[in-house]
């Protein structure tokens, strides 16, 4: 993480970090020149600066420590439903909810893109409410649960790797863990474990501790396991973000965007202005974007794909190879069965949202004649394909869209999102048609999870 985010305060960029928004909604390069240029001044990270100056901060603003890594700060971008975003001056980010780090952004080696049962999170249940009566409270905690299980989703390189072959997974894991409280202080003991194949092949202990503030609304100070590269992360309020409301279980997030050729906005401007529709463990690697007209166009090739798969049979039958005849066929069938529905982008980074353009696009009017649909739900762990061949190839279609043929042997995580395509083998395919899995895979990239 850089520690260059006090540098804004020192040089007077105020349109930058001001107290609701990282960056305006006007399409300008301005304030990625002036992060770069602070980068530039201050790119040997200087030392966080002391607890006197932040808190002449108009703005609220913690520190943060990395596991191995000078202690450095974040500065609060924006907060709703979705949660807190917390933002470093090169864009990395956490996501806060209810004092628990949920997401991460930007950062080296992985991130963790999802937390759920957070309606469930006796953290957040310890903590009082704005309005909240004493004796509210008292009655509150007392039925606090003192356990919670949850699952996290961790974004990280494949171990297929490389600069020149950026290969990301998701995987999940497991998580389980036991709340103790002393006053103002929380303990959580717990387990993070990847299972494979049903059996556990990395187990993660932690010991994460929380600090309520006086009249129990914050959380002022944390140590949190965060994932297994990068262990622990600790916070410590100095300005503090106003409360959030609690949220009960997430639902899918559907809303209609109207578009116009006079107004076409980006993305973010309707993701802000329909909080009521967001969780904070609203699943964003499904997101998707859809409209009619974008499914008239998607209808033309679906057509054109089923022919080929029908003409593929054929040839196995004229060829007299009953086996892959059979395999084909139930490919054209399955096919013509899955729930697709075109999709303008699959999955986006909300921290990301706030701080780039490409996860931020233009909802244009060339693409829907009034309106898109917005939809968030969260990816299950589906199985697609034929079954009873011997010479088969595999494929894997996450919900954020990444798309790659998996090795014969390979084993995925448990609960692992998204798709796996099993299908004919590419020797086993005649001239003309040894595309036809990488075009299958392209086609589950618009698989309708909220069905």
């Amino acid at each position: 993480m850089r520690g260059v985010v006090i540098a804004a305060a020192l040089l007077g960029l105020s349109g930058g970090l001001s107290g609701c928004s990282l960056l305006s909604s006007q399409e300008s390069t301005e304030n990625t020149a002036a992060t770069q240029s602070l980068q530039f001044l201050f790119e040997d990270t200087p030392a966080a600066p002391d607890l006197a100056t932040l808190q002449q901060f108009p703005y609220p603003v913690t520190y943060v420590q990395f596991e191995g890594a000078p202690r450095t700060i974040l500065v609060l971008a924006a907060t709703g439903n979705q949660g807190q975003y917390w933002f470093s001056a090169g864009d990395e980010a956490l996501t806060l909810w209810q004092g628990r780090i949920i997401r991460s952004s930007a950062l080296e080696r992985e991130n963790r893109v999802h937390t759920d049962q957070l309606h469930n999170d006796p953290l957040a249940c310890y903590l009082k409410q704005p309005q909240q009566a004493e004796q509210q409270q008292q009655q509150q905690q007392q039925n606090c649960s003192s356990s919670w299980q949850r699952s996290i989703q961790i974004q990280r390189p494949t171990a297929r790797y490389t600069p020149h072959d950026p290969q990301h997974e998701i995987v999940t894991l497991q998580v389980q863990s036991e709340f103790q409280r002393d006053g103002r202080d929380i303990t959580e003991q717990g387990t993070a474990t990847e299972y494979v194949a049903g059996k556990p092949v990395q187990t993660h202990d932690f010991s994460n501790s929380y600090r309520l503030s006086t009249d129990n609304m914050y959380v002022i100070s944390s140590k949190q396991w965060l994932s297994p590269q990068h262990g622990y992360v600790e916070l410590e309020m100095v300005n503090l973000a106003r409360p959030i409301a609690p949220r009960g279980e997430a639902e899918v997030t559907r809303f209609q965007v109207p578009v116009t050729p006079e107004a076409q906005p980006r993305l973010r401007h309707f993701v802000e202005a329909m909080q009521q529709h967001f969780y904070p463990d609203s699943y964003w690697p499904g997101l998707r974007i859809h409209s009619d007209e974008l499914d008239e166009r998607f209808a033309g090739r679906h057509t054109g794909m089923l022919k080929r798969l029908r003409m593929l049979a054929e040839i196995y039958q004229h060829d007299g190879d009953s086996e892959l005849e059979q395999a084909a066929r139930q490919l054209a069938e399955q096919f013509q069965q899955w729930p697709m529905r075109a999709s303008y982008i699959h999955g986006l980074d909300p921290a990301k949202m706030r701080s780039t353009l490409e996860h931020n696009p233009v909802l244009n009017a060339r693409d829907a004649e009034d309106a898109y649909e917005v939809v968030l739900a969260a990816a299950s762990n589906t199985q697609v394909g034929i079954s009873n061949l011997t010479n088969t190839e595999r494929w894997l279609i996450q919900p954020n869209g990444n798309i790659r043929e998996l090795e014969p042997r390979e084993k995925l995580n448990d609960d692992q999102p998204g798709i796996v395509l099993t299908s004919i083998a590419e020797s086993d395919l005649p001239p003309g048609f040894r595309d036809i899995n990488a075009q299958l895979a392209m086609f589950l990239q618009h698989w309708d999870f909220s069905q």
